[in-house]
């Protein structure tokens, strides 16, 4: 295809650019005014925190809608509530499975350690912080990175792409080692990945990060990247190998997180191809 200015203008990587470019342009300053109105009132930090997560989420999600409907001239079925209950659902199931599974073994091998159980409820404003959190970063990967690097260049070679992006952001961590990065990346690119190519919806991805990370860090108390939660459901403790503990990462950088993310990530990879969902690179000429 010829560089013309209709061709530049509609490449994926210039959508890519001008999506992450309006959306954090025009969410940045919506979450700081958002918090500047927030100092004046008497409401608690834990309170005020999941505002303004929501007032980002808000934004974000608003103005990937109109910009691609209008960029791309289509109608946004990755953000369509229309079976967004049974994605929901699905993707708690496998966040919360994979993570609970993995502080299972972690108890079972002696790495994890129980001191105690509190109350659930201190944990409720997390509960939707930890949301909105999700839907930001998975619009931004997914939803702009991921998607339409997947448009340019097909599924497997963005799988890839955001694989070594993942592993190169995280790699530079303290006590990060090569596997302990290549762990971590398994979660972001191997698995959060896949689930979108079959589902080819964002509030998959969104609910396994959701569940993911609340399982970890509300319900078992584990680390991730080097913060705990004091208010946890589980008051435990880890100790041992970084290879099984994750070191700075917490539980989602063990190996044992590593063989789980890319295990199921192979499952949803396999449905995809099964069901024709994978994409072929844009400049792959057609048989």
């Amino acid at each position: 295809m010829p560089l013309t200015r209709e061709a530049i203008l509609h490449h994926p990587v210039t959508r890519l650019i001008l999506g992450l470019a309006l959306t954090l342009g025009i969410g940045l300053p919506a979450i700081y005014g958002a918090q500047q109105l927030l100092a004046f009132t008497s409401l608690p930090q834990s309170e005020k925190e999941p505002i303004a997560g929501t007032v980002l989420a808000i934004v974000i999600c608003t103005v990937y809608i109109l910009l691609y409907r209008r960029y791309e001239n289509r109608t946004v079925t990755e953000l369509s509530p229309r079976h967004l209950p049974r994605y929901l659902t699905g993707g708690i199931l496998v966040g919360a499975g994979l993570a609970s599974t993995i502080v299972f073994i972690q108890y079972l091998t002696h790495v994890l350690t129980i001191n105690g159980i509190r109350s659930f409820l201190p944990l409720l404003p997390n509960l939707w912080n930890t949301f909105v959190n999700s839907i930001v970063a998975e619009v931004l990967i997914i939803g702009i990175f991921f998607r339409l690097i997947e448009i340019w260049l097909g599924s497997y070679l963005a799988l890839l792409i955001m694989a070594v992006v993942f592993f190169c952001l995280h790699i530079s961590a303290p006590g990060a080692t090569p596997i302990i990065a290549f762990a971590v990346s398994m979660h972001a690119a191997l698995l959060l990945g896949p689930v979108y190519i079959y589902t080819r919806s964002l509030w998959a991805p969104i609910a396994i990060h959701f569940a993911w990370d609340f399982s970890f860090a509300a319900l078992y108390g584990a680390s991730i990247n080097d913060h705990t939660m004091d208010n946890s459901l589980l008051n435990t403790a880890s100790g041992g190998s970084d290879l099984l503990t994750g070191g700075y990462f917490g539980p989602q950088g063990s190996v044992q997180a590593a063989a789980l993310c890319l295990l199921t990530g192979l499952i949803f990879l396999r449905l995809s191809r099964r069901y024709n969902k994978i994409l072929p690179p844009s400049f792959r000429k057609p048989r």
